[in-house]
């Protein structure tokens, strides 16, 4: 049967409430995501015991997330809560604690600082095909942070401070004065300074996570006016983050709120936040950030899944993806398979006349099993859908660029010729050649479809042959194909001013 499961993530400036469906099949998707502010970390009574009115705040909103989730179909034994730094150095957290269960029937797990670590890093290792870095979660009150390196665990540790922390014991949340923003990034400094494993080896690539880094990201999209809403896997260079830290530590908090992209609910800690990362990326020697939107809460979904009755097989990072939507979706997989063997077949037999690479190859292969995907929505202009869906979907696994080409082949298959704009809307995202190559890849995959229009897989394999003026292809069928035949063959006018060559298949 279907099930959705919550996963509650009590941390140091929020509260967030997660709710992920997971078919019969393994498959899984998040259905829901709400947060609310509760700044546990602040104001803290002698520093160390967590005040009544965050403690209330709290539950309150605790409570309204366990009712979201009986109004979901979820019972309290499907709802996962954890608790992270604010409460794991509060000195009263037993009595928190008690009372939360008290309060709510929820018995929430006090993770520690390495396991805190360890769930960030499964969420990113399965969602970012990245061999080494050094990932930073910057929350309210802590940051974690992990050093790997061929896609294994260096060494990984919590300092005790992060953006509400920064903010309240370093900082003035209106205007910020030098001095005490220079002696937080000392203190930040100084516990780096401490781990011989960070500071032995720089590493160009810090991946971020939580509010800060989102919310930097958010700013900087509408800096460099980026034309898509997607946080995970979205890349900017260090220096423009130290460009957007070096002007936001200038404003007051009014002139904060103003900037593009900001959130007014973090514009009071988002220097302090922004102070970590930038420290720790130019102790690293970091060139680029790319920002995971997973984290803990993503990482205690794996770690459930893989206790599951059909736990889903981990190989990487893409072909985990891939299998997940192709099975939540419904996709025909024999149909999808077979289009995309041809469609392979064809690249690998006609790479003279195209003369693309391996990049481009997997390109291929993803838009071809997912072309099908936007018969989910509806059949009729399913290939628009399969544009939409795969664009805004999180295709794990591949760049933003990449999940764009691929939503524009995977919406080509079709004889009927995908009208959306998109080469313009997006072109500050492409590369080049990039229009190029798509349309290459587009035709190999049509091809491909029309060779399995009956999707009975009447049409074996493929033998492709050039000459002077001439592509030839060869079907090798089971029983008649004429169908097939005769619709690939329409390509060949389309063909013909694409790679100067007719098209005959036989």
């Amino acid at each position: 049967m279907d099930k959705k499961i919550g996963i509650i993530d009590l941390g140091s400036n929020s509260v967030r409430l997660v709710i992920f469906e997971i078919r019969s099949n393994g498959s899984f998707k998040l259905v829901d995501d709400i947060s609310d502010t509760v700044r546990l970390s602040e104001n803290m009574i002698n520093g160390n015991c967590l005040n009544d009115f965050a403690m209330r705040k709290a539950i309150k909103t605790i409570k309204l997330f366990k009712k979201l989730c009986s109004d979901s179909n979820i019972p309290p034994k499907s709802i996962i809560p954890v608790a992270t730094a604010a409460v794991r150095k509060a000195e009263n957290r037993d009595y928190f604690l008690k009372h939360l269960k008290a309060s709510t029937g929820l018995s929430f797990r006090l993770l520690s600082g390495d396991e805190e670590a360890l769930y960030v890093y499964n969420a990113v290792i399965h969602t970012l095909d990245l061999t080494e870095g050094i990932i930073v979660d910057i929350g309210g009150g802590s940051t974690e942070i992990i050093k790997f390196k061929d896609k294994s665990i260096i060494n990984y540790t919590s300092i005790p401070i992060g953006a509400v922390v920064a903010t309240e014991e370093f900082l003035e949340k209106d205007s910020i004065p030098p001095e005490k923003l220079e002696a937080l990034e000392g203190f930040i400094k100084g516990e780096l300074l401490k781990l011989d494993w960070l500071a032995g080896e720089s590493s160009k690539l810090v991946i971020g996570l939580g509010g800060t880094v989102r919310n930097l990201a958010k700013i900087h999209r509408r800096m460099v006016n980026y034309p898509l809403e997607m946080t995970h896997n979205y890349q900017m260079p260090i220096t423009d983050l130290i460009a957007i830290y070096s002007n936001l530590k200038t404003l007051d908090l009014e002139a904060r709120k103003k900037v593009r992209g900001i959130s007014a609910k973090r514009a009071d800690i988002i220097v302090g936040g922004l102070a970590i990362l930038k420290v720790l990326a130019c102790f690293a020697g970091a060139e680029r950030m790319i920002v995971s939107g997973n984290g803990l809460r993503e990482g205690v979904l794996f770690e459930y899944l893989a206790q599951g009755k059909r736990p889903r097989k981990f190989t990487d990072v893409l072909n985990y993806s891939l299998d997940n939507y192709m099975d939540y979706y419904g996709i025909n997989r024999d149909h999808a398979e077979h289009v995309c063997g041809i469609a392979l077949s064809l690249f690998d037999q006609l790479k003279p006349l195209h003369k693309l690479g391996n990049e481009e190859r997997k390109l291929l292969r993803v838009a071809a099993l997912l072309h099908d995907i936007g018969i989910s929505v509806d059949y009729y202009n399913h290939h628009n859908h399969s544009f939409y869906i795969i664009l805004n979907s999180r295709l794990n696994g591949l760049t933003q660029r990449e999940i764009l080409l691929t939503a524009a082949i995977a919406a080509s298959h079709s004889k009927d010729k995908y009208k959306d704009d998109w080469e313009k809307r997006y072109r500050d995202m492409l590369e080049p050649n990039d229009i190029k190559m798509y349309k290459k890849l587009a035709m190999l995959l049509r091809i491909a479809e029309c060779l399995d229009r009956s999707e009975t897989g009447i049409v074996k394999s493929v033998e492709c042959q050039l000459a002077s003026g001439i592509a030839r292809i060869k079907t090798f069928c089971r029983n008649d194909a004429e169908l097939e035949i005769s619709l690939a063959n329409e390509n060949s006018e389309a063909f013909k001013k694409l790679f100067n060559k007719s098209l005959v298949v036989t």
